[in-house]
């Protein structure tokens, strides 16, 4: 997988929070880390799975441990890259800020927004990205990350 995926990657796996009538952020705040994900691009035609990592598969498909997200009370995230053998492949850094059902996440000057749904410990989380690279964020992203 290209880095550039990755990074996109990362970027939707952290994504997650409440849609309760709380203050939504305070749900986001702590360290998270990936369960599944399914990616579906739109090619113009009818859309097609185009990668998928079910339950208990993510080190199996993907050759890294699940990524670990941690969100700060100061708007700061952080994630972490680990391979198998437990070194830090790559770390990725930006902001983050819920409003409403959904939490927006900007990284070297680019916003992406998630909805997410909270369900007991976990949340399930979509938006729109750029998967493909074809120049446009029409690939629909759609995951599970865990609260630790």
């Amino acid at each position: 997988m290209k880095l550039t995926k990755l990074l996109f990657f990362g970027l939707a796996l952290c994504a997650m929070s409440s849609c309760s009538k709380t203050n939504n952020a305070e749900f986001i705040i702590g360290e998270w880390y990936n369960e599944s994900m399914i990616v579906t691009i739109d090619h113009g035609k009818p859309e097609e799975t185009a990668f998928k990592v079910p339950i208990g598969s993510w080190e199996e498909i993907l050759g890294i441990k699940p990524i670990l997200t941690t969100y700060t009370i100061d708007g700061n995230y952080t994630s972490i890259y680990t391979d198998l053998s437990g070194e830090v492949s790559m770390e990725t850094f930006g902001t983050w800020e819920v409003k409403g059902d959904s939490i927006y996440l900007t990284e070297n000057d680019i916003t992406t927004a998630y909805k997410f749904v909270w369900m007991d410990g976990k949340a399930e989380f979509t938006g729109f990205l750029d998967w493909d690279e074809d120049g446009l964020p029409d690939d629909l992203y759609s995951g599970i990350q865990i609260k630790k």
